[in-house]
């Protein structure tokens, strides 16, 4: 697995010291990032909302599966 963390610019306060609107665009950018990043490699990235999952792949093509057809692999 691979992980992506944000990267703070030069001067940037530590999160810590951030109020929360800095913090959500702190991770929103980092989340942008690694979106990115996974598309870089030609790989989709997953995203959820109330109803399933969505796989969005580099290409914008978005593949649902509803939570109740979702598989769980338990126990690896």
């Amino acid at each position: 697995m691979t992980t992506v963390a944000a990267k703070p610019k030069a001067g940037q306060k530590r999160v810590m010291d951030m109020n929360k609107a800095e913090v959500e665009e702190y991770f929103a950018e980092a989340t942008r990032q690694a979106q990115q990043e996974i598309h870089a490699k030609g790989l989709p990235y997953t995203i959820g909302d109330k109803t399933g999952m969505y796989a969005v792949f580099p290409n914008g093509r978005k593949v649902f599966t509803p939570y109740n057809k979702a598989e769980v692999n338990e126990g690896q």
